[in-house]
């Protein structure tokens, strides 16, 4: 079965083309920059790996698709930990009864990816199933892609950068619980709190990497040891797929943060939509570079072009303090 009246469509972030698309099935007017913005969308996330590519670093939070249902006060179930058996009865039944899964994964298990990097999560939605496997919309394609139920089940248990056990979300009442002007600041204060003082926001970002700030403040102080890994020019190329590929949305998810405050009213002046703006296209400047450096023909090129992104990464850090910082004080 396929739920009736679902309409797929592909977008620039996973989990914010996951939260637009069931935006559009439940009459929710969002669009995904939107989305993107009311989920607190914007933030910094940086990982030391035990294998390839050995560093990585995320710029949204991983709080990002429950932040969305909390802050607009959509009735919602999250769950996570659970028998798989027990998960997937679950999933069925509520594809049953007319709600779409929002669903956490592994891309190395997609088996429609063909890669042999893992990234998770990555947030998709169950929209039907069959006796093979399950129906996916995945903001990545075109159209919906079916996968075998084994590799959904692999898919949902992966150990690579944040662990995921059977994680997935239902809506359980559709109607929207709070003013969306209310929400807008909400969700933008939220996100400033979060990059500025991690752990002091309403969600616990978990013991998985280093957030916020601070994370880029470590990615910035670790870059000079990457020419000592095992395979730097991956790393490095890896790291600018972190800032421009890789569903980001372009400039480290700071293009996403800049299109919800070009597109929705919000009370922090025209002069924060303008510095991230700014931001973002600067983050896109270090993706450059950072591509730059990967295809260099020798070591010494590639650490200059490392050093270089590091010292324009530093300056972002900076910018970005001062940026958030004037969001909280603008609602004091």
């Amino acid at each position: 079965m396929k739920l009736s009246g679902y309409d797929h469509a592909t977008g620039r972030h996973c989990g914010s083309t996951s939260l637009a698309n069931l935006a559009r099935f439940y009459d929710w007017g969002l669009d995904e920059e939107t989305c993107f913005g009311l989920a607190s969308g914007l933030g910094f996330t940086f990982f030391e790996l035990d294998d390839s590519p050995h560093r990585a670093f995320i710029g949204r939070p991983l709080s990002l698709e429950r932040a969305f249902f909390h802050t607009l006060q959509i009735p919602h179930e999250e769950h996570e930990g659970g028998d798989w058996d027990e998960t997937w009865a679950d999933v069925r039944a509520r594809l049953d009864d007319g709600h779409p899964v929002l669903l956490f994964a592994d891309i190395y298990d997609l088996d429609y990816f063909d890669t042999d990097t893992h990234f998770a999560p990555h947030s998709l939605l169950a929209v039907g199933y069959d006796d093979e496997g399950v129906y996916l919309s995945d903001s990545e394609f075109e159209e919906v892609q079916h996968l075998p139920t084994d590799r959904l089940r692999a898919a949902m248990s992966s150990r690579a950068f944040v662990p995921l056990k059977n994680r997935y979300l239902t809506v359980t009442d559709p109607e929207l619980g709070t003013d969306l002007d209310v929400a807008i600041e909400e969700a933008t204060v939220e996100m400033a709190r979060s990059m500025l003082r991690p752990g002091g926001g309403r969600f616990d970002p978990g013991p998985v990497g280093v957030h916020g700030l601070a994370g880029i403040q470590r990615l910035v102080s670790d870059m000079a040891s990457w020419t000592q890994l095992p395979d730097p020019a991956w790393t490095v190329r890896f790291a600018y797929q972190n800032v421009e590929r890789r569903g980001t949305g372009g400039g480290a998810f700071r293009g996403l943060q800049r299109d919800f405050f070009r597109t929705v009213d919000h009370p922090f002046g025209d002069e924060v939509t303008e510095e991230m703006a700014a931001i973002a296209d600067d983050w896109s400047a270090v993706g450059a570079t950072l591509k730059d450096a990967s295809e260099a023909d020798d070591g010494g090129e590639l650490r200059d072009g490392i050093d270089t992104a590091a010292g324009e990464i530093r300056q972002l850090a900076d910018r970005e303090a001062r940026l958030y910082q004037s969001i909280l004080d603008a609602t004091n």
